[in-house]
């Protein structure tokens, strides 16, 4: 008898018969050899779980115009997928905007929302979807932070002209 697909968020039975099939996504932004196999790995210690969608992009997490996201969003959307496995939330986006709308999407579709890297991350829970919130707002907060370097540092340098502050 095949495996049945469910809700990955109801309690499973654990008789061998009437286990869940869960189709779990990948997502991988600047994907390594190494972050393959650490998502298979994690994917592989979770019982019912099985990858049924690899997807990559190598492009700015500055921007949800991604082909490898899109695919997955739009899985999400079709009921391909159960759970959507990261190996860092900020594969998604490094904008807390476009990240709230993307866990929207997915979670709105009933896609659970996994960090292999942080299992803590997880948006199947309260807590995890609050951490989750949390760590998107201090990336956008280091990355306005290190925008704010740059451009202060270039009108410095526009200031100053060529002269070194160093130079005597």
């Amino acid at each position: 008898m095949p495996p049945v697909t469910c809700d990955p968020r109801s309690p499973r039975d654990t008789h061998p018969r009437t286990r869940c099939s869960i189709r779990v996504g990948l997502y991988q932004r600047w994907p390594t050899l190494r972050e393959s196999d650490h998502l298979q790995t994690y994917v592989a210690s979770q019982p019912g779980w099985h990858i049924a969608l690899r997807s990559s992009d190598y492009a700015s997490g500055g921007t949800l115009k991604r082909p490898g996201l899109q695919r997955i969003l739009a899985a999400a959307r079709s009921g391909d997928i159960d759970v959507l496995v990261v190996n860092h939330l900020y594969s998604l986006s490094r904008r807390t905007q476009h990240l709230a709308f993307v866990l929207s999407e997915l979670t709105s579709r009933g896609v659970r929302v996994v960090s292999a890297a942080d299992p803590a991350l997880d948006t199947e829970t309260a807590h995890g979807l609050f951490l989750v919130r949390v760590v998107t707002a201090v990336a956008e907060i280091e990355q306005t932070g290190a925008v704010a370097d740059r451009r202060d540092r270039r009108r410095h340098e526009q200031l100053s002209g060529d002269e070194s502050p160093l130079a005597g």
